[in-house]
């Protein structure tokens, strides 16, 4: 299986991120959704703000797999925050990242709806197999931590 590797910036990452790897199969979304859930909900994120982010990574990691290499991993990063939860989801991509979700498109705009930012990376620095990220920033209403 097709790893996609940690980025730059994993040292970076809150002692409290959470990261799951997955294959990059449609049939691992219910895990996904399911680890999102409890994620978000020990983040003291209220039940419409759960089932947003359910809904926008369920959404995220659709566009990722359909694009992945055969055997690709599918990389989840939770990263909390004071004021934000931040979920990162990557791939090792047959795709650009403008491939994987186009501005505008219905999909961009479920992204765009249910969280408060929506950003796309893409990790180039291996020609053969480059890695496409979807970043999803949903707000918390007051501190929790």
């Amino acid at each position: 299986m097709s790893n996609a590797e940690s980025s730059p910036s994993a040292a970076a990452r809150n002692p409290r991120s959470v990261e799951l790897r997955v294959a990059a199969l449609l049939e691992n979304l219910a895990v996904v959704r399911t680890v999102i859930g409890a994620l978000a909900t020990f983040e003291d994120l209220d039940l419409d703000a759960v089932a947003d982010l359910k809904l926008a990574v369920d959404e995220a990691c659709t566009r990722l797999i359909r694009s992945a290499s055969n055997d690709a991993a599918l990389l989840l990063v939770v990263d909390p925050r004071d004021h934000e939860l931040v979920v990162k989801v990557s791939t090792v991509s047959t795709s650009s990242a403008s491939d994987v979700l186009t501005p505008g498109s219905f999909s961009w705009h479920v992204l765009t709806s249910l969280t408060d930012d929506v950003q796309m990376f893409n990790d180039g620095a291996d020609i053969d197999a480059p890695v496409v990220g979807i970043a999803l920033t949903t707000r918390r209403v007051s501190p929790a931590r």
